[in-house]
């Protein structure tokens, strides 16, 4: 949330519906060690977290092959002798390595012979490191030229980039995806559904307009995608010029277009460098919003040279009628 006042209310919220003595709710809230000093900053909230928190903390290795061993018994899979005990060697010591177990153990079910899980299949899938990015480059491999640029275009929306921490995902409402390319919706909508079939993406609906949202699945595929990892590295200046000139045009649309919240000058400016040397595209929003900041900017520049033009015409006829006078 980038308004404070919002961030703040919405905590105060969460405060008081932990603390009033007739509130029969309850809240769970699971917070990244990356983000723990956050709510820390708010005096009434830190105070919960101080006397409520419980840390999760890694799995030992025994705790790590009970978690793949008693879910499989419950689906009467069986697992080859020995890859336990080669997924747990992989996962040890990394961090953030659940989700990535999570994906590779269900990759791995969907290649299961019969009950069994084998140590081939979970070779072939790049084990529990490599499924994740594997699985991603398969599918974006598959697509043809025109289908690969709009892949990128898609998945740098999806990434909130960090400032002072890592790299997250954003949830991105399904319209803003597909206006990128107005004239070519239905390929747009056939690439998001590839990724979402193979368990990248997630899809969901946003709690207040219920419009359809897209999400990555794995926070781990910003890391374990090759791709990904070098799209975002080569356009992390582009990412934040467009996440800003995207939170103005929002602001424009929702007062009405109101004139008053176009760019204008140095700002402007910036602007319009920026959309003709980058290659990330604009949503149509965007662009009809830049492009009316561009307009009232002619607009502006017009009725400043007619103004000009007014003041040294009356200029010539008061020089010329003293002339006369003289």
């Amino acid at each position: 949330v980038e308004d404070e006042n919002e961030r703040a209310h919405f905590l105060d919220l969460l405060h008081t519906a932990v603390t009033d003595k007739d509130s029969l709710v309850r809240v769970v809230v699971t917070l990244r060690a990356d983000f723990y000093d956050r709510p820390l900053m708010y005096p009434e909230f830190s105070a919960l977290m101080q006397t409520r928190t419980e840390v999760v903390v890694p799995l030992t290795s025994e705790e790590l092959e009970q978690a793949i061993q008693t879910p499989a018994e419950r689906v009467g899979a069986v697992l080859e002798k020995g890859l336990i005990t080669a997924i747990t060697t992989d996962i040890a010591d990394q961090p953030g390595a659940l989700p990535l177990l999570q994906y590779a153990l269900t990759e791995l079910f969907e290649r299961r012979e019969g009950r069994m899980l084998t140590g081939e299949a979970y070779q072939s899938i790049g084990g529990v490191l490599g499924a994740l990015g594997r699985r991603a480059e398969e599918v974006y491999t598959d697509f043809n030229q025109a289908e690969k640029d709009i892949s990128r275009q898609l998945f740098l929306r999806l990434v909130t980039l960090g400032e002072g921490t890592e790299d997250t995902r954003r949830r991105v409402p399904r319209s803003e995806l597909e206006s990128i390319f107005t004239n070519n919706q239905s390929l747009v909508s056939s690439i998001i559904d590839s990724f979402g079939q193979a368990r990248l993406l997630t899809f969901d609906r946003d709690p207040e307009t219920r419009a359809p949202t897209v999400e990555v699945a794995h926070e781990a595929l910003l890391y374990e995608w090759r791709c990904l990892r070098e799209w975002l590295d080569e356009s992390r200046a582009d990412i934040r010029m467009q996440r800003v000139l995207g939170n103005a045009a929002a602001e424009w649309q929702e007062a009405d277009r109101d004139a008053g919240f176009l760019l204008r000058g140095s700002r402007l400016e910036q602007f319009e460098a920026w959309t003709a040397g980058t290659d990330l595209v604009l949503t149509a929003d965007e662009q009809a919003f830049l492009d009316a900041s561009l307009t009232e900017r002619r607009a502006r520049e017009a009725a400043e040279a007619e103004r000009q033009a007014r003041e040294a015409k009356m200029e010539r006829r008061s020089r010329n009628f003293l002339r006369g006078l003289v």
